[in-house]
């Protein structure tokens, strides 16, 4: 059975947290302090655990989800999905050419800012699952 571990956004922890209840306790990963690369904290956080991880990434903070994966990866413990909540869509190739190395699922909110309509349309052509379905019934799917 895999976990669910919010990331964090940019500059704190993942807004997304309380507005979920999940059966199992979820992997909430901080926000780094001021100084700390992104990337390395989360990735770092992350690696404490070895249990098969879904993905939350929220706004802005989707951009990092192939380097997150890589990371995942690099330990033998990739991701078994990824879910961007209203995200900025993640640059595919250079280098994380190879992912996503499991299935994205994209959620747009009512009220989404214009750049995750952007992202939606973008994953539609890529294949991903664009819902508007909540990020509840979304995480109840794994």
């Amino acid at each position: 059975m895999s976990s669910v571990a919010f990331c964090p956004t940019l500059e704190a922890v993942n807004p997304l947290v309380p507005s979920v209840q999940l059966a199992k306790q979820p992997f909430i990963v901080s926000a780094p302090a001021e100084g700390v690369r992104w990337i390395t904290h989360v990735a770092a956080e992350l690696a404490r655990t070895a249990e098969p991880l879904v993905l939350v990434f929220y706004g802005e903070a989707a951009i990092h989800a192939p380097a997150l994966g890589f990371s995942r990866r690099s330990l033998r413990r990739p991701a078994v999905g990824y879910v961007l909540v209203d995200p900025v869509m993640p640059t595919i190739g250079g280098d994380y050419g190879d992912w996503p190395d499991a299935p994205v699922t994209v959620i747009i909110s009512d009220d989404s800012p214009e750049y995750a309509r952007e992202a939606a349309m973008q994953s539609r052509l890529r294949g991903w699952t664009v819902t508007s379905d909540s990020l509840h019934d979304v995480l109840a799917r794994y």
